[in-house]
């Protein structure tokens, strides 16, 4: 942010950065007033590159370790302790309380939240199914599952609590009862040795296919065999970061989301997070703008330490703005503009389309430019980042009352 001269007579006071407009990331310097964004380019790699780059093993450890929904657990041995025998992510904070404190405050726990849980009771269970798979993955939190014949039948194991707790430890960590994890380190954070371990339940097998990127993909990649728009899966996070330098690196999505065998995968919600993953910059010329005068500026963005597109899937989106402020830090009408970074699917026929994606690659840029005389009545130039981690669903949710619909 700039303030300037009034026709070169005096000085008028520039807007603090953050006073008004919320968390967006302020930059000191420059005003942007239009410009363009390069389209998502990936990087060009053939499919025999891209695949020497997966990591077979772990991939097909995923394969058969995310079948969904995931098959029901069934009775809890009889040796295990009363508080290893449920399902529920209580149950596992008596040992594994760092554990269970992360996942609490993440969006993992936040899986079942208003954006999915508002949209199920207008579904058939089938296409509910689509969604459960990975916002609610286990056999025991699905109202239904299919029988022999593949009709869908009530689920006498259900369990309303447990679903309205989205991807919870036991998704993760069980299967029939056999606890899996990663190989044991210094930060684990778990109470008591193997012995007790396998005192509780049973000492869990521990395998590096935790550790890889495969692991993820089982939620964050859908197969090829999905729904494809323009070429990509609408869910292709995985891909992005296949595509990128991070793999050659050594850098998997646990190495920035799950930092220290963490549980709180931090990303597009979390202001910290975000603003660590790209750099931001501006120039202004002249660096004193006057009323009257052309003022030149430039604002980029630089996907300088995300693995994946950034954004990353449909539902967020970025925003570069600028705007010539008054005196009182109102902006002036017509003097306002911005660029958005998103892919932006319609979803209102079939089959979807594609209209836009704008996001920036890893290593990309995204620019806005301005050339403009600047306006009388201009007390200063601002710019800002403006982050929108749910900007799919909350137009979603504001279209029905805006078009006379109800919605439960």
């Amino acid at each position: 942010m700039a303030s300037f001269p009034s026709g070169g007579t005096g000085t008028s006071k520039g807007v603090q950065a953050g006073k008004a407009f919320p968390w967006g990331v302020a930059v000191a310097g420059g005003v942007i007033i239009a410009g363009t964004v390069a389209v998502l380019v990936y990087m060009a790699m053939s499919s025999d590159a891209l695949n020497a780059r997966i990591d077979r093993a772990a991939d097909q450890f995923q394969l058969e370790y995310w079948r969904k929904p995931i098959p029901p657990q069934g009775p809890a041995p009889a040796e295990h302790a009363e508080p290893a025998r449920g399902l529920q992510p209580e149950d596992c904070a008596l040992c594994h309380l760092r554990q269970y404190q992360d996942w609490r405050d993440s969006f993992h726990a936040k899986a079942m939240g208003p954006g999915v849980a508002g949209q199920l009771p207008s579904m058939q269970f089938d296409d509910q199914a689509s969604c459960l798979e990975c916002h609610a993955p286990m056999s025991e939190q699905w109202a239904e599952l299919r029988d022999d014949a593949s009709e869908w039948r009530p689920n006498p194991d259900f369990d309303g609590r447990l679903l309205g707790k989205g991807l919870v430890c036991s998704a993760c960590h069980l299967r029939r009862h056999r606890r899996f994890g990663p190989p044991r380190g210094a930060k684990q954070g778990a109470l008591g040795s193997e012995a007790a371990s396998s005192f509780i339940h049973g000492e869990p097998e521990r395998t590096a296919h935790f550790q890889a990127s495969e692991f993820c993909k089982g939620c964050h990649q859908h197969a090829p065999s999905s729904l494809m728009i323009n070429g990509k899966a609408v869910e292709n996070t995985y891909q992005e970061w296949l595509s990128s330098p991070y793999p050659a690196r050594g850098r998997t999505c646990q190495s920035c989301h799950m930092p220290e065998g963490r549980h709180l995968w931090r990303g597009i919600h979390d202001p910290e997070m975000t603003r660590s993953g790209v750099t931001i910059s501006a120039t202004i010329e002249p660096s004193t703008p006057v009323q009257g005068e052309p003022v030149r500026a430039r604002l980029t963005l630089s996907n300088s330490g995300t693995g994946h597109a950034f954004p990353t899937y449909t539902t967020p989106a970025v925003f570069l703005k600028a705007a010539f402020l008054d005196a009182q830090g109102q902006v002036l009408p017509g003097y306002y503009e911005q660029i958005i970074l998103q892919r932006r699917l319609d979803m209102a026929a079939s089959p979807w389309s594609e209209q836009f994606d704008t996001r920036v690659p890893p290593g990309g840029q995204a620019t806005l430019a301005f050339l403009r005389t600047v306006p009388e009545g201009a007390a200063s130039l601002y710019l800002w980042v403006w982050v929108e981690p749910d900007h799919f669903y909350t137009g979603f949710y504001q279209s029905y009352p805006r078009e006379g619909q109800d919605f439960p």
